[in-house]
């Protein structure tokens, strides 16, 4: 906990740039890119030329030795147009899952365009029935020719169905933000509208907040009830570089969107070290002058305690009170009900 938040990472990636694993190196090319531009003072960066895959213990001492964190979700990029097995492979978030089974569970991943429809839906299924999978990622290009939407009744309808009928309660998707030469539109947030609209019952989480369509996502999560946005990498991470995009942002989604819907996100091992980012937040203030010019409301501990961790709860139907039980034993009574947003 982090002054009496409870802390759930939504994102948080075993990724594997691996020699064997990298097909086409464009991609890794503009990570380190985004690396030299973003990793500025008071950001502890990875250069990917020089920790190419960081082992499941060093993420287990990241996350719940050096940081606050309470718990995490290892997630799944099935980006396969530049990595063999994707850019952040099941089995490693499964590996991190199993070396942390109080405090990490496991989001899957598949792609219909490499698995086919059926294989997809097969996977979906084992992967909650052999790796106890509780949500699924997608990445809906895999180059400038390869790309899929998640209305198309044909190819995505299948996944959905399946997630319902496994009990998956969210499926999350990598929005905007190209890793290599993907087409940028084809990662446009627009095709989960009537997604949306024809499975209510299934929330769908947009991260990267659909940048550069912010408009757009902003649009879409304001109108539909179970479209959530996870503030994961462009929001807090650049923070140190362009704090202005990020107070704007952050605004600009609490005016329309509401805290209640909105999950905490690290991006984490990008980023390995996440204490920075959740010290960022815990202390935030939104700026007066963009209350008064944009009418941003203030950050407050409700939202932050739901943004934190309380509404990634809710997803997963956690009991937080009974978690920390288990994670904090020495915790009072009345710091994990504040910590739970209920009174002791």
């Amino acid at each position: 906990m982090k002054d009496g938040y409870f802390i759930f990472d939504n994102v948080v990636h075993m990724y594997d740039n691996r020699p064997a694993n990298v097909i086409n190196d464009l991609a890794k090319r503009n990570i380190e890119g985004f690396h030299k531009a973003f990793g500025a003072k008071g950001h502890s960066l990875y250069r990917v030329d020089e920790k190419l895959t960081l082992e499941v213990d060093e993420a287990r001492r990241y996350l719940f030795e050096h940081s606050d964190t309470d718990m995490a979700m290892a997630q799944t990029v099935p980006l396969f147009g530049f990595w063999e097995e994707g850019f952040a492979p099941a089995r490693l978030q499964y590996a991190l899952k199993e070396a942390c089974p109080d405090r990490v569970v496991f989001c899957g991943g598949v792609d219909p365009l490499f698995h086919g429809i059926r294989g997809s839906v097969r996977e979906m299924q084992r992967q909650v029935e052999e790796w106890g999978a509780v949500s699924f990622k997608f990445y809906k290009a895999h180059g400038p020719r390869l790309a899929w939407t998640a209305d198309d009744r044909e190819i995505a309808y299948p996944m959905w169905e399946k997630a319902l009928a496994l009990g998956i309660t969210h499926v999350q998707f990598h929005c905007g933000l190209p890793f290599g030469n993907e087409r940028v539109e084809a990662l446009r947030p627009n095709d989960i509208q009537a997604a949306a609209a024809d499975f209510p019952d299934l929330v769908f989480v947009i991260h990267h907040l659909g940048l550069p369509y912010l408009d757009e996502t902003i649009n879409i999560a304001s109108r539909f009830e179970n479209v959530w946005l996870s503030l994961s990498s462009t929001v807090f991470n650049t923070f140190a570089v362009s704090p202005w995009d990020t107070y704007v942002r952050l605004g600009t989604v609490l005016r329309a969107v509401g805290h209640r819907r909105v999950l905490w996100g690290s991006e984490a091992f990008i980023w390995p070290d996440v204490q920075p980012l959740i010290d960022l937040f815990a202390g935030m203030r939104m700026p007066e002058e963009l209350q008064d010019r944009y009418g941003f409301p203030e950050i407050t501990v409700e939202a932050r305690r739901n943004i934190f961790g309380l509404n990634q709860a809710r997803l997963l139907g956690l009991d937080v009170e009974r978690k920390l039980r288990e994670l904090a034993p020495k915790a009072t009574d009345a710091e994990r009900a504040a910590a739970a947003g209920v009174a002791a």
